[in-house]
């Protein structure tokens, strides 16, 4: 059986005899694997289609219990590499490192994406703001994981209005009303328009994380829960490396 898909690019893996073992976001947020035969080779006709998060229309053939499908057919469609930009290319990694690990084969979850397209896009037209979108692809890749609650409430006393001082794995955000922090440890002024702008900016506009302390605490504390959730991706230790 042949299926086809418009899908994103996740993982290329080299395989034996020039070829590529390679896992895809599909439109409906599914993850699939495929064997692309030869795709390294200097001739294949798709040599440079399987590039992290490009956009392709996908063939893919074998039995539904199959864990591993041929790959028949590969277009790219859309990419966002940028020849050059390392800030660019690191970004693009972390994504498609995050995505391949949250995504799963046989469970459709179609905002996974919406979400990877919009920041693919994004990077494309705007390589030099690629931290802004990943730590924007960060929030809410937490939030279709289920694991970072709405910031408009607190999640111990109900209040909307107090400014956020915590994020508990327990209670979600917690405000200055019902938390005592040390000043020290707490979030700092304008943590909650920060977050306001996460959830309410397109992935073009994603806001700074690095324009203030607010954004850049909400940058810190949203991606160490990412690692934590995923096992700490080895992208994130080169991204580290390279623009500490």
């Amino acid at each position: 059986m042949i299926r086809t898909h418009a899908a994103i690019v996740l993982r290329p893996t080299p395989f034996q005899e020039g070829g590529l073992v390679v896992s895809f976001l599909t439109e409906h947020g599914e993850r699939l694997v495929g064997l692309a035969k030869g795709a390294k080779q200097p001739s294949a006709k798709w040599v440079s289609n399987f590039e992290p998060l490009g956009l392709v229309n996908l063939g893919l053939f074998g039995k539904e219990q199959v864990e591993v499908r041929r790959v028949t057919r590969c277009e790219l469609v859309h990419s966002p590499m940028c020849l050059g930009h390392l800030e660019s290319s690191l970004v693009v990694a972390c994504l498609a490192d995050v995505f391949d690990r949250v995504a799963r084969e046989g469970v459709e979850d179609d905002r996974l994406f919406r979400l990877l397209s919009a920041c693919a896009r994004a990077l494309k037209l705007q390589p030099d703001r690629a931290l802004a979108i990943l730590a924007y692809g960060e929030h809410w890749v937490l939030h279709c994981l289920g694991v970072l609650p709405h910031p408009r409430l607190c999640g111990r006393c109900g209040g909307g209005t107090a400014p956020l001082v915590l994020l508990s794995d327990d209670h979600g955000w917690l405000c200055a009303d019902c938390t005592p922090v040390d000043p020290q440890e707490a979030f700092p002024p304008g943590t909650r328009e920060h977050l306001r702008l996460l959830r309410t900016l397109p992935a073009a506009e994603a806001p700074d994380p690095d324009a203030g302390d607010a954004a850049r605490a909400v940058t810190r504390t949203l991606r160490d829960r990412l690692r934590r959730e995923l096992g700490q991706p080895r992208s994130y230790t080169v991204l580290e490396q390279l623009l500490p």
